[in-house]
């Protein structure tokens, strides 16, 4: 994974605190971790939450997932549909996973479901294209959704003739949720 460079504002939290988000890389896997863990610490999230990411099987997903267990968060993690998705998904519930899907089911009325009884209150975005609409689709309105260095789709796509896509910034808007470019 390419290294990212990036500050982190918590200004949502406290304006005078900024976190260094330094060398995301998968070379180190403790600087990562560190780096995850103080991404974990700016959402706020309490025991019990829900958080919400893409890219799941990837190293930084895989960190998220064993962090979000040790405190006793639950995750939703959405995965690329791909040959192997069954193995892939138990292996990161094996990690501490606690809902696996690849890319098609967040399509589903399943998911819309789940993820009204998880309530996600974050998400992460490690993806250009759908997943970034799929974890922004998750998130409770007033969610915080956090996004490294990727493009967010101009337009959010419903499936089915009874919505229309809609630009990202008026969905964001309507689901009041913070978004953080980093």
């Amino acid at each position: 994974m390419n290294s990212l460079r990036r500050v982190l504002p918590l200004a949502h939290q406290n304006p005078s605190l900024w976190t260094g988000i330094r060398a995301f890389s998968s070379s180190d896997s403790s600087t990562l971790r560190k780096s995850v863990a103080s991404l974990l610490d700016s959402l706020s999230l309490k025991q019990g939450q829900t958080l919400v990411q893409n890219c799941g099987d990837t190293d930084v997903g895989k960190i998220v997932i064993e962090l979000a267990k040790e405190r006793k968060l639950q995750t939703i993690s959405i995965i690329d549909d791909k040959p192997g998705t069954p193995e892939t998904i138990e292996e990161l519930k094996a990690l501490g996973g606690d809902l696996v899907v690849p890319e098609s089911y967040t399509k589903t009325w399943y998911m819309k479901r789940l993820v009204s009884e998880m309530s996600p209150a974050a998400g992460i975005n490690f993806s250009d294209g759908y997943q970034a609409t799929a974890v922004g689709k998750a998130l409770v309105d007033g969610g915080t959704l956090v996004s490294y260095s990727k493009k967010l789709p101009k337009h959010v796509v419903y499936d089915g003739a009874a919505r229309r896509a809609i630009e990202w910034d008026t969905f964001a808007k309507e689901k009041k949720f913070k978004v953080l470019n980093l």
